[in-house]
């Protein structure tokens, strides 16, 4: 559905329904007051006001007293009764200066003034207009405005803080954002009630919310624009018209045209506990259709306000420089073909160092030995494939069994009365393998089988095939 981008972004104010009109309120209120509203104000007429002279006055346009008639259903400029009630949308309203406060940084970030000067961005520094902010690689910094929305900018972005201010009365929100490169994310507060606006400018487009979650990137002469939450009107800056996106879709935009709605991504899975190899922070992802690639975030809160990097890859696997063990939340979100970021997934990771005696791969377990089958169970994704097998010796040179199965189960026939070794490996999209995991012990009596407490280690199986 393609309607005017103006439309979206600027609620019309011409009906207004329930709101004091001429003549509706006589001299109840004093002559000169304001009464404030979440949508605007009521003001007063006193002695020699007229549309006009309000409107120069509260608005700083007389030119608005034209709209102010049809609001307020008055047909001319003419002196109005003193005490009348006269309603000013928020959005007719005049701006003072804003601003915004800084809750969040990491890395190298630079930032100038309006009037070129270096700035220093700390924790609680205030943000105004006409800052130009940058960050470097593996360099985040976040925002909150004064309505408490949130704008953060990832890794390699550059934004010019081109509007930054609030209505007069009512501090209702007007923020302008130019992208000049890299991303912006934005939690935007519901604008619907306070009429507040909030737009993300680029070189070929804009995107106006009245309350949302979303993403604008720019990137080699195309923009890219992510709905996670609500609604955003998003349009070329060479075209009136405008496309309105949902949550979970998505659109490219170039100097040419202007593209469809198309469905995000879903969320991915990792195929596998993230862990640590080489000071590297390794994530192997279960590939997912449609994707071309994956985009992996590292935090210290689920929030992801406080990130400490980022990686893509064009494979499943993404690896991450210079991670230290330790209890991280991560996101992950696959990217199709348009280049378009899917829904993200959020996850608590405690990060490990990987070495021989602790595979990544955890061991499969029993979970049912009735009479006639054997089931066994690990922690993995239903979508991953997996190659389990189940031996006499721990040394798996005697297989009873050498299975590949998608899922994390199977069931396999009941073996005969004795000891047994089982474990497990995950198969990659490109059918390479991962390490094996612990092995595990079984033991079939008669009436049960059970696991032999804990999984041997690499190192425990080797000492048992010397005895």
């Amino acid at each position: 559905m393609r309607i005017s981008l103006h439309k979206l972004i600027l609620i019309a104010v011409l009906t207004l329904s329930g709101l004091p009109i001429a003549g509706s309120l006589a001299s109840a209120q004093t002559p000169g007051n304001i009464a404030v509203q979440s949508s605007g104000i009521t003001y007063y007429a006193q002695a020699g006001d007229t549309l006009m002279t309000i409107a120069q006055r509260l608005t700083t346009r007389n030119a608005n007293w034209v709209t102010l008639g049809k609001v307020n259903q008055i047909n001319k400029d003419s002196n109005i009764p003193i005490g009348t009630a006269i309603f000013i949308p928020a959005e007719l309203l005049a701006d003072e200066a804003s601003e915004a406060t800084v809750i969040a940084r990491n890395g190298a970030i630079t930032a100038t003034s309006a009037s070129g000067d270096p700035i220093s961005l700390d924790i609680g520094s205030k943000i105004t207009e006409g800052m130009k902010i940058n960050t470097g690689l593996n360099s985040f910094l976040t925002l909150s405005l004064a309505d408490e929305s949130r704008i953060s900018l990832p890794s390699n972005s550059s934004v010019l803080v081109a509007k930054l201010r609030k209505s007069l009365y009512t501090g209702s929100p007007r923020t302008e954002l130019k992208l000049l490169r890299g991303r912006i994310v934005s939690r935007v507060s519901p604008l619907n009630i306070n009429k507040g606006l909030f737009e993300v400018h680029t070189p070929l487009s804009v995107a106006g919310v009245r309350g949302t979650r979303f993403r604008v990137s720019l990137n080699n002469q195309k923009v890219t624009t992510e709905v996670l939450d609500g609604q955003v009107a998003v349009g070329s800056l060479r075209t009136p018209e405008a496309l309105a996106l949902p949550a979970a879709k998505g659109n490219l935009i170039t100097r040419e045209t202007i593209g469809p709605a198309i469905d995000l991504l879903p969320p991915p899975q990792f195929s596998s506990t993230p862990y640590r190899q080489g000071g590297a922070a390794k994530f192997v992802i279960a590939p997912l259709a449609d994707a071309r690639a994956y985009h992996v975030q590292i935090a210290q809160d689920a929030d992801m306000l406080h990130m400490l990097a980022e990686g893509s890859s064009n494979g499943s696997e993404v690896v991450i420089n210079n991670i230290q063990e330790g209890e991280y939340f991560i996101r992950v979100a696959a990217i199709d073909k348009s280049g378009l970021e899917g829904i993200p997934r959020t996850v608590a990771v405690n990060i490990r160092n990987r070495n021989e005696a602790a595979p990544v791969q955890a061991a499969p377990s029993v979970i049912n030995g009735g009479p006639k089958e054997l089931v066994l169970r690990w922690p993995g994704s239903a979508d991953q494939k997996y190659n389990v097998q189940v031996a006499r010796d721990s040394e798996f040179s005697w297989l009873l069994f050498t299975n590949s199965v998608a899922g994390n189960e199977i069931r396999l026939p009941r073996p005969s009365f004795g000891t047994y070794f089982a474990r497990v490996q995950s198969i990659n999209a490109d059918g390479s393998t991962n390490p094996f995991s612990f092995v595990q012990t079984l033991i079939v009596t008669d009436q049960w089988i059970i696991n032999d407490g804990h999984p041997l280690h690499p190192k425990e199986v080797s000492r048992s095939a010397t005895r």
